[in-house]
């Protein structure tokens, strides 16, 4: 009934019966509903009114005699009491029961009187509560003393007492009080310990021998812990975990090369690791998968290192890290710039990429600015010493003319990082764009296979004798070799 209402309404009916108006409607209707269930909670403000009729004629108190087992009363039984709150009936020969029942919410008893014909058909019953009024009570009072009366005629039993939970909690309650005073040590009760009270020789509890190398264990296999106890041990030799498992199939360096995927990689990862680092230095996986590689932009430079300073150089390919100067802040926020007009002066679509690797040397990378087509990658530099000058030879020293254009020089590292864009992404193009406040210019370049195998060949070079060593010496090694040092 009530979940047709509007909110107003449900609020105004629960001011009435003085009850809360706080919650969504939901919870206003059940509250309405649980209050008709149970009129003898509500506040004192509100009441059902009285159930209006006939008065149940009640015979006087002195008639009524004490009840027990053996007090012969009319077969009633539940089901009759049933049958009783569907319907009543009229029929003579008449038995009457009092009884008192207490409030479930309140310090107050009940009078309930109930009328029974001799085959234990319920006439009349009646409760002083407001809802028992009348001839034809149907509170819960009057339910309890009929079932009580039902137990009684069944069981021959009759409750005298009151029940346990009216009563204060009684477990949990010592038995008796204890008084005593402290005892002093020497005085307390105790058994003795039955079998050989000879403690001589003590039984060993520890390895003497092995004691030092298990404390030793114990604190290097606490790798969470910073306690300054660690520095007192050296670590454990990995070199040797690597001679002890040498007879697996795939050895400790092979596995640590193919998580980092420096060997064996398929196409599906190297499309994932591209996709991965679009957006490139915006992008933390970017500078995840480059710490571990040789990249465009230091081909130059390790084709052209002496041999003294190639384990030095692949160390610090390892620990390198981002460099910000005015120069390279200059080249970042230009960038966009120098795309979006070239796109609109050449009507073109440059799609972003993340970071290429070569299949067959993975340990190879390179970051191109964009892609054109399927066959070409754009390059864009901002030279931040010409940013307000014309773009020509003169202002832009890496720069020269052939045949009347603008290309190159082959011996700057710009060349190198070119050509290692067009060998890691296997394309044949690439669209060199530079970009100054007052100009932007295009360079054209081809693909130069002769160039890349010579570069190429001493990369590998590289690798294989500097940095795949300073790489398992970070990942597999632990750098123990320098740890140990004296």
């Amino acid at each position: 009934m009530y979940s047709t209402w509007k909110l107003n309404q449900l609020k105004e009916e629960l001011k009435k019966r003085g009850a809360s108006c706080s919650g969504r409607k939901a919870d206003l209707v059940e509250r309405l509903e649980a209050y008709d269930r149970n009129f003898n909670f509500t506040d004192k403000s509100y009441s059902p009114e009285p159930v209006q009729g006939e008065v149940m004629i009640i015979p006087k108190d002195d008639f009524y005699k004490d009840i027990n087992s053996n007090t012969p009363l009319p077969p009633l039984n539940k089901h009759q009491i049933q049958e009783y709150f569907g319907e009543a009936v009229s029929i003579n020969d008449f038995t009457y029961v009092k009884g008192f029942c207490k409030a479930a919410m309140r310090k107050t008893q009940y009078e309930v009187n109930i009328k029974l014909y001799k085959n234990g058909i319920l006439e009349e019953t009646n409760c002083e509560c407001t809802a028992g009024s009348g001839v034809n009570s149907q509170c819960k009072h009057v339910a309890t003393v009929l079932f009580g009366t039902v137990d009684m005629i069944e069981h021959k039993t009759i409750v005298l007492e009151e029940v346990s939970t009216q009563k204060l909690q009684s477990f949990n309650q010592p038995k008796k009080k204890y008084f005593s005073s402290p005892l002093k040590a020497q005085n307390l009760p105790y058994k003795r310990t039955e079998g050989n009270l000879n403690f001589h020789p003590y039984r060993g509890i520890i390895n003497k021998d092995k004691y030092n190398e298990r404390i030793r264990n114990l604190v290097l296999n606490c790798t969470g812990s910073t306690m300054p106890l660690r520095q007192l041990y050296k670590p454990a030799n990995p070199y040797a975990v690597e001679w002890d498992h040498g007879s697996y199939s795939v050895s400790l360096k092979d596995k640590i090369l193919k998580s980092l995927y420096l060997k064996n990689v398929t196409l599906e990862d190297i499309e994932n690791i591209e996709r991965d680092t679009r957006m490139q230095s915006q992008n933390e996986n970017w500078y995840l998968h480059r710490k571990n590689r040789l990249t465009a932009s230091n081909f130059h430079t390790i084709c052209h290192l002496s041999v003294q300073n190639m384990p030095s150089f692949a160390k610090n390919i390892m620990s390198r890290r981002s460099v910000s100067t005015r120069a390279t802040n200059h080249g970042k926020i230009s960038e966009k710039v120098a795309l979006k007009q070239y796109c609109d002066k050449y009507a073109l679509d440059v799609k972003e990429c993340g970071l290429f690797i070569n299949k067959e040397k993975p340990y190879l990378g390179a970051s191109p600015d964009g892609l054109l087509g399927n066959n070409t990658i754009i390059e864009v530099k901002c030279p931040y010493s010409t940013r307000y000058g014309s773009i020509n030879p003169v202002n832009v020293p890496y720069l020269c003319l052939e045949n009347g254009e603008l290309q190159i020089k082959k011996t700057h590292p710009y060349y190198y990082q070119i050509q290692g864009q067009l060998f890691c992404t296997n394309r044949e193009f690439c669209n060199l764009i530079i970009y100054t406040y007052k100009d932007l210019q295009v360079v054209y370049i081809t693909k130069d296979e002769c160039f890349i195998a010579e570069m190429v060949k001493k990369l590998d070079l590289f690798y294989k004798n500097y940095f795949e060593e300073a790489v398992l010496n970070k990942y597999l090694y632990k750098y123990y070799a320098e740890i140990i040092k004296p």
